[in-house]
């Protein structure tokens, strides 16, 4: 055990921490138990001369699959050791988010929504997600309240949104999709109910949980993606090293704000645990926001702002870094997964947001615009609707149908993509969102392109990322022979 190794394990078990025991089962584990959550900082020996690799993380222990908090880094910088470990402790104080989740579903009666919150609570054990879904009239919810996460209106009553918003101010209160409500598919519901509460999974797809390069992209190299989301309860950056299409590994971090150090730890980790990162042939790293030459010049994400992502990796490693906004990367997924469109519009849109982002890829190149503007829409929704504000129209189904309905009739219009991917959780129904955009097409309604539902709208960006990757080496290849 190094010097450094042993005084930060002394000021982990030094910490007094409100309501938490502190616990040294040996050299390498030390654990944290409060009444609501387990934690863990563990430490890892990779060989003589390598600093430790610290593990830190939180879980619920009746979920102890699901990390509230999860990460690793290498231990050779006490200050940051510290920084990171306060992060944990501060988490471990956040009872709130190691109770289980309580949905509430609402009608009028309350029968037909206790049969669904049945068949949701059976989907939810299958899962082993620590969920409660309950049934209640909604008058009778409203007069009780209760202290829920979200509220799920069933649609003959979702008119009533704004009022249930008002009796439950601390959770989200949404219409359900009535073809989900119809059918009872309680697959679709949970995965909207994730969404709305804790989204930090990658959705898989296909048999083997990954989606495949399908145009012809020459692909021999080892590249690997990291990914950086934001919930309303968690940061995120997931990571994936691929060879020659195949992904090898995979891993993520899982903490309340995430910032660029924390990529920073993902790959000083890596390259301890033995993994070569100046050998990789390419990094790519999708970010919402606008990107400028490796700058997240805009997220609203804290911490990544600003900062010049793929210079500052790029030096340290000396590997080529890409950085390009999630929507963008989204899009070219859509494109290289499939070989019948040549131009697609991939739309995302989150619960409860009057503006989307977009990636539009036209004849098989991505459309950036000037300073990479494409695909910011917070403009064009201020120019539909005026100055005012009706966040109302976006926690309802017919209300995000037609704001999306709205934003691709300019795509139609303007790009005429031959098909257009739909990543919106309240949008579940494309045959009603086609009905909706064929009203502002009068006798031309032949020019409304495909459209498809997206449910794995991550792996997209997993997939693009790695195809926009391809590209730029290709294209640099190429610069540099002429």
């Amino acid at each position: 055990m190094s010097q450094l190794g042993a005084s930060f394990r002394a000021h982990v078990l030094q910490t007094s921490i409100p309501g938490c025991t502190i616990e040294q089962l040996d050299d390498e584990h030390i654990q944290l138990k409060t009444e609501h959550a387990l934690g863990a900082v563990n430490f890892y020996d990779f060989g003589e001369g390598l600093p430790e690799v610290v593990e830190l993380s939180i879980v619920d222990p009746d979920v102890p699959d699901e990390p509230k908090f999860f990460l690793h880094f290498e231990l050779d910088d006490e200050d940051r050791a510290e920084e990171l470990f306060s992060e944990m402790t501060d988490e471990l104080q956040q009872d709130e988010r190691y109770r289980t989740t309580r949905v509430l579903l609402c009608c009028t009666a309350g029968l037909t929504t206790t049969m669904f919150a049945n068949k949701l609570q059976e989907a939810a054990k299958t899962l082993s997600l620590d969920y409660s879904f309950e049934a209640l009239p909604l008058a009778q919810a409203q007069e009780e309240g209760g202290a829920y996460d979200a509220v799920l209106l069933a649609p003959q009553v979702g008119y009533q949104r704004k009022a249930v918003a008002e009796s439950f101010p601390d959770a989200a209160v949404v219409q359900i999709p009535a073809k989900v409500f119809a059918s009872y598919d309680a697959g679709a519901c949970l995965k909207m109910v994730m969404h709305l509460v804790d989204d930090n999974t990658m959705v898989p797809a296909g048999e083997d949980g990954e989606l495949k390069l399908v145009r012809d992209l020459a692909n021999d190299k080892c590249i690997m993606i990291i990914i950086c989301t934001q919930s309303p309860r968690n940061g995120w950056f997931g990571w994936r090293i691929y060879k020659k299409g195949a992904m090898v590994a995979r891993g993520s971090v899982t903490k309340r704000f995430p910032s660029w150090r924390d990529i920073d730890d993902i790959l000083a980790t890596l390259h301890v645990q033995g993994w070569q990162i100046s050998g990789l042939d390419a990094i790519g790293i999708a970010v919402p926001g606008v990107v400028n030459d490796g700058v997240v010049a805009f997220s609203g994400h804290s911490g990544l702002e600003n900062y010049d992502l793929g210079k500052s990796i790029s030096e340290r490693y000396g590997v080529k870094v890409y950085v390009e906004n999630s929507a963008n990367a989204s899009a070219v997924g859509c494109y290289v997964s499939q070989d019948t469109y040549d131009s697609v519009v991939l739309h995302t849109q989150q619960t409860g947001h009057l503006a989307g982002g977009q990636g539009i890829v036209v004849d098989g190149h991505l459309l950036r615009g000037r300073i990479n503007y494409a695909g910011q829409l917070g403009p064009l929704y201020r120019a539909f609707y005026g100055p005012e504000r009706d966040f109302e129209r976006a926690w309802t189904p017919d209300g995000m149908c037609e704001i999306v309905a709205r934003t691709l009739v300019a795509d139609i219009t303007l790009v005429a993509p031959e098909a257009i991917y739909v990543a919106v959780d309240l949008v579940y129904d494309m045959d009603a969102l086609r009905i909706e955009i064929a009203r502002y097409f009068g006798d031309e309604k032949g020019f409304i392109p495909d459209i498809f539902r997206v449910e794995n709208n991550r792996e997209l960006v997993a997939l693009g990322m790695m195809a926009l990757c391809l590209q730029k080496m290709q294209h640099h290849r190429h610069k540099g022979k002429a």
